[in-house]
């Protein structure tokens, strides 16, 4: 028979050897990689990005993400003065930087060009032709969407907003008052805003939309809005770093397409997204659920579609060259 002390020297042993194998087999979580980003305020990118970080889909991803939203001017000048290293960015406006030797890369995708162009209901627009010499509002001519709606224009309608209408730049909020007062023909606004005038549809129409001229082209929107553009030098130093965040940005479309989920970015992060009301947050469902506004497809076919509007652009006068796709569109998800 074994001893009351045989007893207690088998269960120290026991409780010894248990011990030991939870120190072999425990492993801290790795730490997560901090990564700043400039964003819009008044735009979509506010619920995608705070809403996912809320929910944690940054960190599943091992990415703490710092969110900085901004006016529109201020977003611009983020990136090029390296407040952040990466983030969703006006896409035409980063191909120009580009072709002026400022060293980043598209990494992957993002908002397509969801700014249709609208004109009061009653409107006796009846095509983008029309537009000629008419009244054309809108946020910013440095806008990414601006640009591929006026190339897309060229491309179609031989119309150029820049040289054939009466262009006027005007604040984001002002931008719809002035299209239902009639002091407009028509407008294109910041993501958010012309979503909630498409909303309106008892006083507003849709003229033309570019998303839709050019799936009929090649299969795909126009990821040029806003793609994910990356400083070179930073993608170099951490590739899986890169890696990570492409994948988060790309998960947080994904998240945001959820009906439920986009509650709840509207219920915390919707004043400053710009959409508070629910007629405006009904136009966001559609789109998300269409799989409209956002383009997370990053493959070679869909990049290939991608620089072919480039070309479009270039033809247009939009840009002076277009940068060689196998340098400039780095696949680092894959």
């Amino acid at each position: 028979m074994r001893t009351r002390r045989a007893f207690l020297q088998a269960g120290l042993g026991t409780l010894t050897a248990a011990a030991a194998g939870s120190r072999t087999t425990v492993r801290a979580a790795p730490a997560l990689q901090k990564v700043k980003c400039v964003i819009p305020q008044n735009s979509v990118f506010c619920l995608n990005y705070l809403g996912a970080k809320d929910a944690g889909v940054f960190a599943q991803h091992g990415i703490d993400i710092d969110i900085d939203p901004r006016p529109f001017a201020g977003f611009l000048a983020g990136l090029p003065s390296k407040a952040c290293m990466a983030t969703t960015y006006s896409g035409i406006d980063a191909i120009q930087k580009i072709n002026e030797g400022v060293g980043w890369a598209i990494i992957g995708g993002g908002l397509t060009v969801v700014q249709n162009i609208l004109v009061p209901k009653n409107s006796p627009l009846k095509s983008p032709a029309d537009l000629r010499g008419k009244r054309f509002g809108t946020f910013s001519t440095g806008a990414g969407s601006f640009k591929c709606v006026r190339a897309a224009l060229i491309d179609g309608f031989n119309l150029d907003l820049v040289k054939d209408t009466k262009l006027q730049q005007v604040a984001g909020p002002a931008l719809t008052k002035l299209l239902e007062d009639g002091q407009l023909d028509a407008m294109m606004n910041i993501s958010s805003l012309n979503l909630a005038a498409e909303a309106q549809t008892d006083k507003i129409r849709v003229l033309f939309s570019p998303n839709e001229y050019w799936e009929k082209k090649t299969g795909y929107p126009i990821v040029w809005a806003a793609p994910i553009v990356a400083w070179q030098s930073w993608v170099d130093e951490d590739k899986a770093r890169a890696k990570n965040f492409a994948a988060a940005v790309t998960a947080s479309f994904e998240w945001l397409e959820k009906p439920e989920n986009l509650d709840t970015a509207v219920k915390n992060h919707g004043a400053i997204a710009g959409v508070t009301k629910p007629g405006d947050v009904a136009e966001y469902k559609d789109w998300l659920a269409h799989k409209n506004m956002f383009m997370t497809d990053w493959s070679r076919k869909a990049v290939d579609a991608q620089w072919k509007f480039l070309d479009v652009c270039q033809k247009g006068g939009v840009l002076d060259k277009v940068p060689a796709e196998d340098k400039y569109a780095l696949f680092v998800e894959s």
